[in-house]
């Protein structure tokens, strides 16, 4: 039986996390909100599993560059320096996050309604307690085996500005 699970939390990443994989922008999709998950299509095992230096936990990331605008979809890596030009990468810098983990009853669900939602919750909490977000990017956390769970979770890191 599903139980809805939701936490919102201040974290802090002590290193930063490189991702490589594939971004909107070179993708030749029309940069739109739809586009987004037509991007996790092309992103295929194929290229999970050539991406140079990629790190064994496999965590696949969904970061949105909201100044450029893009988004980007990948996997983390130890090091840029033998990524191709086919791959694009992005540095998610330590420091403060709110941590905004939930589940869902299907993946439908938890990419399409509940993803969404969790955004608005986290900064609406972050409001009510004085927190400033850094508007700059958002990433979204999916854990290796989220797509196999009977009911996945996932997580999203919202940056935050030093006060």
């Amino acid at each position: 039986m599903f139980v809805e699970e939701s936490k919102i939390e201040i974290i802090s990443l002590s290193d930063s996390i490189i991702v490589a994989g594939l971004n909107l922008q070179k993708s030749g999709l029309p940069i739109s909100f739809d586009s987004l998950g037509k991007m996790w299509g092309l992103y295929t095992e194929e290229i999970r599993r050539k991406t140079p230096n990629r790190l064994e936990k496999h965590t696949e990331y969904g970061i949105c560059l909201n100044k450029v605008p893009d988004y980007i979809v990948g996997i983390e890596v130890s090091g840029i320096s033998d990524v191709s030009q086919d791959y694009f990468s992005y540095t998610i810098p330590a420091g403060d996050c709110i941590k905004v983990s939930f589940n869902a009853e299907n993946h439908d669900t938890l990419v399409d309604k509940k993803l969404m939602k969790m955004q608005k919750e986290a900064k609406k909490w972050a409001k009510n307690n004085k927190i400033k977000c850094n508007p700059d990017y958002t990433v979204e956390v999916y854990p290796i085996d989220t797509m196999k769970q009977e009911y996945p979770s996932m997580y999203i890191l919202i940056p935050i500005l030093l006060k």
